[in-house]
């Protein structure tokens, strides 16, 4: 089976198991520093030489991207006992890419593209948790749901990939299998690692 195939054939069985992991992925940068960052994103979508994500352009990780495109997205699926390791080059995507899918998006989300932009950037500080949760109130009543439109600052991210290892820890008394995949013109090609 073909590496994407397979990463698709695992995602498609953690969601089966109802892994809570089986949609989402961590996501690492490297700051201004040279320190890494990761956070959890939602993963968009998988494709033959890249995934696709959602981001805010007020976020720091988008900063740090423009900075250092070299990412890294690590999926884990415990269900499974699969992890994924998806090096690659990030991108903004057009706006289109948000628009295509700013239904399937939660009204939580949508209002916290619109504090983003007429309140305070994501990741910015708050006095408090309360503080927070106050301001957020007060715009979702000023704004209907129905009014909520994609933000500007609201953007796909494509990360063109280059490299994905795979961990199969489920081997019961053989050890690990790792194998990684490196991306040349016209296919993935493989090699076993130690593990």
């Amino acid at each position: 089976m073909h590496i994407i195939e397979q990463l698709q054939a695992d995602q498609t069985a953690a969601n089966a198991q109802q892994d809570p992991n089986a949609n989402i992925c961590f996501f690492a940068t490297v700051d201004a520093a040279g320190s890494p960052q990761v956070r959890t994103l939602v993963l968009r979508h998988i494709a033959e030489t890249s995934i696709t994500l959602f981001v805010n352009t007020s976020s720091p990780k988008w900063q740090q991207l423009l900075k250092q495109p070299r990412c890294q997205a690590l999926l884990w699926y415990p269900s499974l006992q699969i992890q994924y390791r998806l090096s690659g080059i990030a991108e903004g995507l057009a706006s289109e890419t948000i628009q295509d899918n700013w239904h399937k998006r939660p009204l939580r989300a949508k209002l916290l593209d619109y504090f983003y932009d007429r309140t305070s950037p994501q990741s910015s500080r708050m006095t408090s948790r309360a503080d927070f949760l106050e301001q957020f109130e007060a715009l979702s009543q000023r704004v209907a749901p129905a009014d909520l439109k994609p933000s500007d600052a609201a953007i796909g991210l494509l990360v063109q990939l280059d490299q994905i290892e795979r961990l199969d820890l489920s081997q019961n008394d053989l050890p690990h299998e790792r194998t990684v995949f490196e991306r040349t013109e016209n296919d993935w090609i493989a090699h076993a690692l130690v593990p």
